[in-house]
């Protein structure tokens, strides 16, 4: 919950009383960073819901200093999927939150996602609505996020197939591609 009410210094308090009341390594993990709520979120859902980069930041110290796994991060942070299927990729896309996005991206890369993780899990990953990251950033018109989305897929060395039909031409719910969206002049 601090996650989600976005209050660094009080996780950064529960922390250090953490540490003086010696719990254990294994049960920090457990119950603080790879705990779900009611709704399935974990402490990094909500952090991300709230574009709190702070937040993320400090569970990232904290999940590194617990030791936490390449696997668990992999699985914990980055593809877990929370309340309406949504992992936290496809909630900072919601949001729209470059910084938070961009951080994703290079902590995917950090812990070595292959490139078909990088592709199918993160940048072609649909949300509860059938949107792709590029499908969101063209309706709320953040070109600089576009911008890096593209630069990602051709750095994911997208095939020109590809690019057409999951980037350009993918389709929502509503099979409304971000070209409609051009079209119809709601840019």
């Amino acid at each position: 919950m601090t996650a989600k009410c976005g209050k660094f210094q009080v996780l950064e308090k529960l922390r250090e009383r953490a540490k003086k009341l010696q719990i254990k390594p294994e049960e920090l993990r457990k119950v603080v960073l790879l705990s779900k709520g009611n709704l399935n979120n974990t402490a990094w859902h909500m952090a991300v819901e709230e574009g709190n980069f702070k937040v993320l930041d400090k569970l990232w110290e904290w999940a590194k200093d617990l030791q936490l796994k390449p696997e668990e991060l992999r699985n914990w942070v980055l593809l877990s999927k929370a309340n309406l299927n949504n992992t936290a990729w496809n909630i900072v896309t919601q949001t729209g939150n470059f910084e938070l996005l961009e951080n994703l991206w290079r902590w995917a890369k950090e812990l070595q996602l292959k490139p078909e993780e990088l592709r199918n899990e993160l940048l072609l990953s649909k949300d509860n609505l059938y949107n792709t990251a590029w499908n969101i950033a063209t309706q709320t018109c953040k070109f600089e996020l576009l911008e890096n989305l593209w630069g990602w897929a051709t750095e994911l060395q997208l095939n020109p197939e590809e690019l057409r039909n999951e980037v350009l031409l993918s389709k929502d719910n509503l099979n409304i591609t971000a070209c409609n969206i051009v079209l119809k002049g709601q840019l």
